[in-house]
C-alpha cells in the first residue's frame, strides 16, 4: 500500500511538470493520458468487501506499472487508474498499443467489473483549451468532468 501511494505521488509530481511543459510547448510534446475506470466506487467493495478491494486495486497498480514501458507512469485515484503514455509520432496508434498491453496484463480477479477506458491526447487538449490546467490534480479533474468532449477514444471492456 505504501508503494502504491509513492507511485501515485510520483505520478502527480510528473503530471504537474507535464502540465507546465504543455502550457508552453503543446505542439512539440506528444503524450497521452489514459484513464481506466474500474466500475464505480461501490462495485468493487460490494464484490470483494472494502479491505480486499483496496488490496486488489493496489496490486493492480503495480501490475499495470510493470506491464507498461519504463517511460509510462501509472497512478491511481480511487478506482480510476491513470497512465501517462508518451508516444513518438502523431501516427502512433495509442489505442492499439494500450489494448495490446491490457490484453497481455489481465488482472483476472478485477475483471468482474466493467472497465471504461478513455484516451486523452494532451497536446490537442492544451492547444484548444482557453484555460489550461497548470497542476496535475486540476488536469485530472478537468478530464473527468469533460471526458465526453476531450477524449479521443472511449471504450468499455465488459465484465466477465
Amino acid at each position: 500500500m505504501i508503494s502504491d501511494i509513492q507511485l501515485c505521488s510520483r505520478f502527480v509530481e510528473t503530471l504537474d511538470w507535464i502540465c507546465q511543459v504543455l502550457i508552453r510547448h503543446s505542439e512539440d510534446f506528444n503524450i497521452a493520458l489514459v484513464k481506466i475506470a474500474y466500475g464505480d466506487d461501490n462495485s468493487l467493495g460490494e464484490a470483494y468487501g472494502a479491505p480486499e478491494a483496496l488490496r486488489q486495486l493496489s496490486s493492480l497498480t503495480h501490475d499495470l506499472q510493470n506491464s507498461f514501458r519504463r517511460s509510462d507512469l501509472v497512478g491511481r485515484e480511487g478506482t480510476d487508474f491513470w497512465i501517462l503514455f508518451p508516444y513518438t509520432r502523431v501516427q502512433d496508434d495509442v489505442y492499439e498499443k494500450l489494448l495490446d498491453v491490457l490484453e497481455s496484463s489481465k488482472h483476472q480477479t478485477l475483471n468482474i467489473v466493467e472497465r471504461e477506458i478513455a484516451i486523452f491526447e494532451l497536446p490537442l487538449i492544451y492547444q484548444k483549451a482557453l484555460v489550461k490546467p497548470d497542476r496535475g490534480h486540476a488536469l485530472l479533474q478537468h478530464l473527468k468532468n469533460n471526458q465526453r468532449e476531450l477524449a479521443s477514444h472511449v471504450f468499455r471492456l465488459a465484465n466477465l
